[in-house]
């Protein structure tokens, strides 16, 4: 089975049957959806993708007040629903990537994980962008879009640290 097939029966939606959403609590129980199912490749297939993993903050929504209280406040950057559309057409997956989806950075900061998710899930909707999935995890991908990542070159450690230190108004 070639990808492009394995994606058009994912994204067809083959149903084989109806199952109720779990709801946040206090939410009320939400309609019910089809199931999808799904055929993996056998063994003797493989199956290869492409991801592009993109940050949400500071780099789709303008994030202009930073955290405040978790919301989404924002408008998304001009060009980002473009591009993020250029890559699905492209055969990407993508992937938005969110310390707000982290479990760990909930408990820090003290906020409900799954509702910070469903605030972003709700927001990415509302603003017309289009997603596979939300995670905190660094999953392997082709590439990442991150307005704080420090790129190194051929294991080229000095000019991260030279990166770095212009970043952080170093002077020694």
């Amino acid at each position: 089975m070639t990808l492009e097939r394995y994606l058009d029966r994912i994204q067809s939606v083959e149903s084989v049957g109806d199952f109720a959403i779990d709801s946040f609590p206090g939410e009320k129980k939400k309609k019910k959806k089809k199931l999808i199912r799904v055929s993996y490749p056998n063994e003797n297939q493989s199956i290869t993708f492409r991801r592009a993993m993109i940050d949400l903050d500071e780099t789709i929504h303008k994030y202009s007040k930073g955290f405040q209280d978790g919301s989404i406040y924002d408008e998304p950057f001009k060009g980002a629903r473009e591009a993020i559309n250029w890559l699905k057409d492209q055969g990407f997956q993508i992937v938005i990537f969110t310390t707000r989806a982290s479990k760990e950075n909930a408990l820090e900061m003290g906020y409900d994980v799954e509702k910070q998710i469903k605030n972003v899930e709700t927001w990415l909707n509302d603003n017309d962008i289009y997603f596979d999935r939300i995670t905190a995890e660094k999953l392997a991908a082709d590439f990442y879009i991150d307005d704080r990542a420090v790129f190194i070159r051929d294991g080229n450690w000095k000019d991260v640290m030279n990166t770095i230190k212009k970043i952080i108004g170093y002077r020694h």
